[in-house]
């Protein structure tokens, strides 16, 4: 086995998508479960810029390494700066601490039945967060927020009853790049009746995503930090849905560190327009 320092940042880092603000109460135990997984990047729903930034000040996030991904772009990124350079720059720095950082993201996930209430929730809430997720049984929903700027992902849970996913919202998602998140909880936290509903579901889903190649990403959503898993962990438990494990290699850091970054440099009053910041 690789020493821990001689791995790549592509074999190490992982991001969970969708983690609750209830994990971060107990700073230390949150530390120590996910300082061994290395799982470094967190999206943390219910959280906007304000709340991670106030907690990010507190003498107890700075003993355990807890940041923001602002923070991180305000002491990496230069005057110009190319998207892509700028990823693999956020992942070396985590590597040159050994993987003693987490890095918080902002995020909100919109549970809505109108396209009427998105739209309002969208206007009122886009400049307060850096990911913004979309979840709903209705796919008029759906499809328009397939291509809407502001909606970063649309949110599939394994657990639900109805399939409120086509081939028309799939070409809609492949036009406007967006991605699907599949939750996996379902999969480790069902009976046995559940779990091969999640399965079939998960299944079916998958099959529509891949016949058109858009892009996803995979989380665990977990209600406690004891339930969270690694993104080789992620990786192999998807293989249940049909997801090939060499498909899934960015769908568990790399894409989303991608979306929050280029989120993160729009909300930066700084950021002139892409690519180039104000100097300071």
């Amino acid at each position: 086995m690789k020493d821990p320092e001689t791995f790549t940042s592509d074999s190490v880092l992982s991001c969970e998508n969708y983690v609750s603000g209830d994990n971060l109460r107990n700073l230390k135990l949150f530390t120590k479960i996910v300082k061994p997984l290395r799982i470094n990047l967190f999206s943390v729903d219910d959280f906007n810029l304000d709340n991670v930034s106030e907690l990010i000040s507190t003498e107890e996030a700075r003993e355990y390494s807890v940041t923001s991904l602002v923070e991180m772009c305000n002491k990496t990124v230069g005057k110009k700066f190319d998207l892509i350079d700028f990823k693999q720059t956020i992942c070396d720095a985590i590597i040159s601490v050994k993987f003693d950082t987490r890095i918080l993201i902002s995020r909100k996930t919109l549970e809505e039945d109108s396209i009427e209430n998105l739209k309002r929730k969208l206007f009122e809430l886009r400049d307060k967060y850096e990911i913004i997720a979309v979840k709903s049984d209705d796919i008029k929903v759906l499809k328009w927020a397939a291509h809407d700027r502001r909606v970063d992902y649309i949110s599939v849970d394994l657990m639900s009853n109805h399939l409120p996913i086509d081939n028309a919202l799939c070409s809609l998602m492949k036009q406007h790049n967006k991605c699907f998140e599949l939750i996996l909880s379902p999969l480790l936290l069902s009976d046995n009746k559940g779990v091969s509903a999640a399965i079939r579901f998960g299944k079916k889903i998958f099959k529509l995503i891949s016949s058109t190649n858009i892009q996803f990403i995979l989380t665990m959503k977990p209600e406690t930090c004891y339930q969270l898993r690694n993104g080789i962990q992620i990786r192999y438990l998807a293989q249940l849905l049909d997801i090939p494990f060499n498909k899934s290699k960015m769908s568990v850091f790399d894409t989303q560190l991608l979306i929050a970054l280029k989120n993160t440099m729009k909300l930066d009053k700084s950021n002139l327009v892409a690519g180039i910041k104000e100097a300071s």
